[in-house]
């Protein structure tokens, strides 16, 4: 591997021949822009800012709903990455004024320390069982995964961590979601990587990609059915625990205890419950009408 491979910024092609960074969170333009301790006292400010958003006239409100880029009751996959991305990753890339706005935010900060620590869990979880079965094949599941960058970025992780375990065995990435737009680019990803010089040349990585309508989990079954023997990982970053219902979360998640093998592991992202979340993040996504679920441990458990 280069040296220098790490300061470079690779790219793949997006819909229309967009060429958009591909996601590395251990570049050194991600780390720089996560500042936690400007994302901390942002977030102490939030709450006051809602305050006085909600009592703007009308017409104001329905513009500040606009440019935050909402659709569906949900930020689409594509708009997040470009968000994780954060403003010096994604320097050059054509905008629209919204999208400029939203990514000088540092309550999207957010989104970058939430793939940077489920990455590193992740990694942390398949590390050992990757060192302690070097026969089995690995899987990994992403329901609403959109441009899997969480999966991408674990293997990336474990890769600088240990080279020698991702080699010699199969390695799929499964993306379960209804979007397109987030897998194809995904593909794109990972065929670039592949190619001679970038990180992922000479493992044989495989990306699939599954219609999947969680209210529907029965694709989830087949797959881990299909995959018994191997090492697996469900993960579900911003999406199943965020969104879906109650009765949603409980299917999937029997679903894959069910029928994987003992020691495979779901990981994910959720939101505290409504007496412990930030005020200001309840009163953003209220006001903008995305329809999160305020779970928190207690309401997963």
């Amino acid at each position: 591997m280069n040296a220098n491979q790490n300061q470079r910024i690779p790219y793949a092609v997006f819909e229309n021949e967009i060429q958009l960074p591909i996601l590395d969170i251990t570049h050194p333009l991600f780390n720089a822009s996560i500042d936690e301790q400007a994302y901390h006292l942002s977030c102490l400010k939030s709450a006051r800012s809602i305050e006085s958003l909600k009592k703007m006239p009308g017409f104001i409100r329905n513009i500040f709903v606009k440019m935050s880029n909402v659709d569906n009751s949900y930020l689409s996959g594509m708009r997040t990455l470009l968000y994780k991305l954060g403003p010096d990753l994604s320097r050059g890339i054509k905008l629209g004024f919204r999208d400029k706005w939203a990514m000088k935010q540092t309550s999207f900060m957010g989104l970058r320390i939430r793939l940077r620590d489920l990455c590193r869990r992740q990694s942390d979880i398949l590390l050992p069982q990757l060192r302690q079965f070097s026969e089995r094949n690995l899987c990994l599941f992403n329901i609403a995964g959109g441009a899997a960058t969480d999966s991408i970025n674990t293997l990336i992780l474990i890769q600088e961590s240990d080279p020698e375990l991702l080699k010699g065995r199969k390695i799929e990435i499964n993306i379960l979601d209804i979007d397109t737009y987030g897998p194809n680019f995904a593909q794109q990803c990972i065929d670039v990587l592949k190619q001679p010089g970038e990180r992922f040349h000479g493992l044989d990585i495989t990306l699939n990609t599954i219609h999947y309508d969680w209210s529907g989990p029965e694709a989830l079954l087949n797959l881990s059915l299909e995959r018994s023997g191997w090492i697996q990982l469900c993960s579900s970053e911003g999406g199943l625990f965020e969104y879906g219902s109650d009765a949603d979360i409980i299917e999937n998640l029997n679903y894959f205890f069910a029928n994987s093998p003992a020691d495979a592991r779901v990981t994910g992202s959720l939101i505290f419950d409504r007496a412990h979340v930030n005020p200001g993040y309840l009163g953003f996504t209220e006001f903008i009408g995305v329809q999160i679920q305020y779970l928190g441990l207690e309401g997963l458990q």
